[in-house]
């Protein structure tokens, strides 16, 4: 089997493992349903497999018990949704994380696991089988989360935004995390950062509020 065929196998798992996380299929809404099925495989921005992963460069993710969400913080704002100009940047991203320094992070994979759109498109990057690389210290149990975009410079989308708070609850769901275990990249980086941005960091502070209301109020 080559590379980019095991990719895309790979891939194919992911709807059912993250199931089989779940007590019951019915634990889930239709609209989480929906988005399950929906995520688009990592083989749609890429077939390249991590780098050094059949030599140990990779750290078994087991199971993910908090989430941290980012943006990608690059000085032109990504506004384009377009897929196809959308899997182009994600895969820039990815040449640049796995570039050896001082062009690039010098990283295995991608360091994020899933990536949501302008356009609300969820996408898968790097495997939940690998821990990410995108919270530095603190990436055991972690699953990552990019929203493309500045939101140091410009607000998400409203699809965008609508895509990573049903996305996090399916996550949430599927993995039994408390909304008291989802962060903010700037909440756990050892190094001062605006990460995932002002507007953005607003808009998820308040929907983290109203779900550990939600929680408090069951």
């Amino acid at each position: 089997m080559s590379g980019a065929e095991a990719s895309q196998n790979s891939d194919r798992r992911l709807p059912s493992r993250m199931f089989a996380q779940v007590d019951s299929a019915a634990a889930l809404g239709e609209s989480q349903r929906q988005m399950l099925e929906a995520i688009l495989p990592r083989h749609a921005f890429t077939l390249m497999m991590p780098m050094g992963a059949d030599a140990g460069g990779l750290r078994p993710l087991h199971q993910p018990f908090r989430i941290t969400i980012h943006h990608d913080g690059l000085p032109t704002p990504w506004t384009n949704p377009n897929e196809r100009a959308t899997a182009v940047y994600l895969e820039r991203i990815r040449q640049f994380h796995v570039q050896p320094p001082p062009e690039g992070r010098g990283w295995a994979d991608i360091g994020y696991h899933f990536a949501v759109d302008v356009a609300g498109r969820v996408w898968q990057l790097r495997s939940l089988e690998w821990q990410g690389a995108h919270v530095k210290g603190a990436n055991e149990g972690n699953i990552g989360i990019v929203a493309l975009g500045n939101f140091d410079l410009t607000a998400p989308s409203a699809q965008q935004l609508s895509s990573l708070e049903l996305f996090t609850d399916l996550l949430c769901c599927g993995y039994h995390i408390g909304w008291n275990n989802v962060y903010m990249h700037g909440e756990l980086a050892a190094n001062a950062t605006s990460c995932p941005g002002t507007y953005l960091a607003d808009c998820l502070r308040q929907l983290r509020a109203r779900r550990l209301a939600d929680t408090a109020n069951a």
